[in-house]
């Protein structure tokens, strides 16, 4: 029995030895251990390890601990946690030495340093005691801003003081810039960097364009969380692919960007363009990448003319607020005249404001203008937009090309001021107006046009689906008044039904309009309407049909389409006779193709039209011709007469477009007497495009039973190379024999660099103005001069 408790006794005790050894401060646990050398050597299998002094836990298949040096070397998949100094080490052989609490990692190692950083390396060495790792071979380490630091050649991390330092390093930051560093020093707790011989290699797009290849360099380094300051700084965004070298580069002692204030500063430069020196800058400073907005100079042009003299402008942006800015555009002329163009934006709550003020102050008095634009909504479902434009001068706009340089002038004869509303319904708009209108080119007394109000509104109207089409009702009107003593009002209501297509066994497509429209009027001294009240009811029934033919060849398909419309109204018409009305074939099938609100086209007529087109079979259109004609049984005399449309027969007009390929286009519109006898309108546009140039000619003619008219317009460009071109745009008014207007222009276009010189000629055909000659010189350098108005022109949605 006592033989028996004592071979009991002796396998527990072997059974937890098996599984646990301690060892002085060593503590194993595992799943099979073996003594060696006379208990020097111990060897652990699928162990876990604890160094409870040291506050160590390690994890791997095979440990083994050598008594006499104190060395442990633990292998495969090894877990090794530093509890004390918070830091992971993961790798297949890792060796503590324990006297000197030293540790070596072979081959590749992955460190996690207090949650902060991913290292990954080889062969690294870790001074526990001095908090220090380091390693000869290429690491990476990556921290919680997503900052990846690579080190090519050597680093060392000091734990306990937060540094690391390393030659020929990379560091990869949030928006993709690469820092390369002969030397360099990070304090990861300040986020300090001190390095030399630096390249930063921009992301691309890092400054708005892809095609870029922003780089800085420079010879030493300091950063912190506030500033980057760079010494003897070299700085382009320009892309050296297949170049000799970059458009442009800024030579500057003294680099800084204040992260703070989303600066980058420049001390003591020189601008190089073409690797030469071109323009000496003590100090400048634009708004770094991440700054959508920031005040600062735009880019200054240029120009001569023999009108004007030589002038120069120096635009300045200037923010005011986060919800508004205002662009300076100062005119500098030689003669000593000022011209200062202003454009002011905000953004409101439910709306945006642009505006535009200027004025000129010369020997030969002071001009203005003022333009004014908002834009906005009171609810969802009602929008309005508020213009007023007033000039002071009548060739001051055109005289000065403000045109050219503004948003908001589109015409520089003829002025708008207007309020509008706009009502959406579910089934229904009202759109309401009062407008202003002023002809510079006018008297004082007939310049003036005043339309208030004005408004339409529409409805569509639900009906049983067995009348299979649709039904609406429109309402137009407004009050006139012009020519100083010419007043209109007008009312006019449409029920129109228009009915769904029906295609029939043979193919014949068939849809038919019904319009009934009631028209008031009361008039003085008016043109357009009978003097006093006048009330009218007029109906027009529309009738179209047409036959699709379709035939498919083995590659290409031609579509032929032939159309017949017949239209009938009871009614006569005022005399429109010489109102101008073309017709072509875009609009002769329309239902209001006399182009009036207040009556529709009396008597009856026949509309027939042939549709061609030659298609490839990836669905481009090769040929493409249209023809129509106007059949009417008797003269109609208060139609209009060009065209023909008020006898009994019209002109014969279409159009005809070929595509030989994609460098070769050709275009051919014309309105011929319907014997065809004689043109009365044709014109021919041709484009051409031979390896490096494309040219555009547009010919247009006008004749016979229309007023005499000839001109010629060509567009011509020719690509020296993939940056440079030179183009020539030129009118001629063929009738009277003189040139309208020409330019010729070069451009430098890269990436980075832009270099425009124009050279212009134009004439004035109300004959206010001299013909002018100009010449204008632009060099544009991104991204220096591609900041502000760009981007401040989208917070106010423009």
């Amino acid at each position: 029995m006592k033989i028996s408790k004592l071979l009991s006794f002796i396998t527990i005790l072997f059974f937890f030895l098996s599984f646990k050894v301690f060892s002085e401060e060593v503590e194993f646990q595992a799943s099979n251990i073996e003594i060696k050398n006379d208990g020097n050597i111990i060897l652990a299998y699928e162990s876990e390890t604890k160094i409870p002094n040291e506050n160590i836990f390690i994890e791997s298949e095979e440990a083994e601990y050598n008594k006499k040096n104190q060395t442990i070397i633990f292998k495969n998949n090894v877990y090794f946690q530093d509890l004390k100094n918070n830091l992971i080490i993961r790798g297949n052989k890792i060796i503590y030495e324990k006297n000197k609490n030293k540790i070596y990692s072979e081959g590749n190692t992955f460190f996690n340093i207090e949650n902060n950083y991913n290292v990954k390396s080889s062969n690294v060495f870790y001074e526990r005691k001095n908090k220090i790792i380091f390693s000869n071979e290429e690491t990476a380490i990556d921290d919680i801003q997503n900052n990846l630091y690579k080190f090519k050649d050597k680093f060392l991390f000091d734990i306990k003081n937060k540094i690391i330092k390393s030659n020929n390093s990379e560091i990869l930051d949030v928006n993709n810039n690469k820092y390369i560093f002969e030397d360099l020093i990070v304090n990861t707790e300040t986020n300090e960097i001190i390095g030399k011989e630096l390249k930063l290699e921009f992301e691309d797009s890092y400054f708005g364009n892809k095609k870029n290849d922003p780089v800085l360099k420079g010879r030493s380094v300091y950063s912190n969380d506030e500033k980057l300051k760079i010494y003897k700084a070299v700085f382009s965004t320009c892309n050296t692919e297949k170049k000799d070298c970059r458009g442009w580069e800024l030579n500057t002692n003294e680099f800084n960007h204040d992260k703070i204030k989303k600066i980058f500063e420049y001390k003591d430069s020189w601008l190089k363009l073409f690797d030469f020196k071109f323009f000496y800058v003590p100090y400048f400073n634009h708004p770094d990448p991440t700054v959508k907005r920031r005040s600062g100079f735009l880019t200054p042009s240029y120009s001569s003319s023999d009108t004007l003299g030589t002038s120069i402008n120096i635009p300045y942006f200037k923010i005011i607020d986060i919800d508004k800015d205002i662009t300076f555009t100062p005119r500098y002329y030689a003669d000593k005249s000022f011209l200062l163009q202003n454009e002011y934006r905000q953004a409101l709550k439910d709306s945006n404001i642009l505006s535009e003020f200027s004025f000129l102050v010369g020997d030969h008095g002071t001009k203005s203008h003022i333009f004014y634009n908002q834009i906005g909504e009171f609810n969802s479902k009602t929008k309005y937009e508020l213009n007023l434009q007033d000039v002071n001068g009548d060739n001051y706009l055109k005289t000065h090309n403000l045109d050219k340089s503004s948003k908001l002038i589109s015409n520089d004869n003829l002025l708008l001021s207007n309020f509008d509303i706009d009502w959406s319904f579910s089934s229904s708009e009202l759109n309401t107006s009062f407008k202003i209108f002023e002809d510079l080119s006018k008297n004082y007394h007939d310049r003036y046009q005043y339309v208030f109000p004005e408004f339409s509104f529409r409805r569509n109207i639900d009906i049983p689906k067995n009348y299979n089409g649709n039904f609406g009702f429109s309402s137009y009107g407004y009050n006139k008044n012009y020519n100083t003593n010419v007043i209109e009002s007008v009312l006019t209501n449409d029920f129109l039904f228009k009915s769904d297509d029906y295609i029939n066994k043979n193919g014949f497509v068939s849809n038919y309009n019904l319009l009934l429209k009631n028209s008031s009027s009361y008039s003085n001294n008016s043109a357009n309407f009978q003097e006093n009240a006048d009330y009218n009811l007029f109906g027009i029934l529309k009738v179209d049909t047409s036959l699709p033919l379709q035939k498919k060849l083995l590659n290409h398909t031609h579509l032929l389409k032939p159309i017949a419309s017949v239209r009938y109204s009871p009614n006569g018409n005022s005399d429109i006779s010489s109102k101008d009305v073309l017709l072509n074939f875009d609009n002769v099938f329309n239902l209001n193709r006399i182009g009036t609100t207040y009556e529709v086209e009396g008597g009856e007529s026949l509309s027939l039209g042939v549709e061609f087109q030659r298609k490839n079979n990836i669905n481009n259109n090769l040929i493409n011709f249209k023809v129509a004609n106007v059949i009417r049984p008797e003269i109609n005399p208060n139609l209009p007469n060009k065209s023909k449309l008020n006898q009994t027969r019209s002109d014969i007009f279409g159009n005809l477009k070929i595509k030989f390929d994609e460098n070769f286009k050709l275009g051919y519109f014309f309105s011929y007497d319907e014997n065809l006898e004689y043109t009365n309108l044709e014109g021919f546009n041709l484009e051409l495009g031979v390896n490096n140039f494309v040219t555009k000619f547009n010919y247009y003619s006008q004749s016979n039973d229309l007023s005499d008219k000839e001109s010629i317009q060509n567009t011509s460009k020719y690509k020296l190379d993939n940056e440079n071109s030179l183009s020539f745009n030129v009118r001629k008014d063929l009738k009277e024999n003189y040139t309208q207007y020409y330019d010729f222009v070069y451009e430098y276009l890269t990436d980075c660099l832009s270099i425009n010189i124009n050279y212009s000629k134009s004439f004035y055909s109300d004959g206010n103005l001299e013909p002018n000659k100009s010449l204008s010189f632009l060099v544009k350098i991104i991204p220096f001069t591609e900041i502000g108005v760009p981007n401040a022109a989208s917070i106010v949605g423009r």
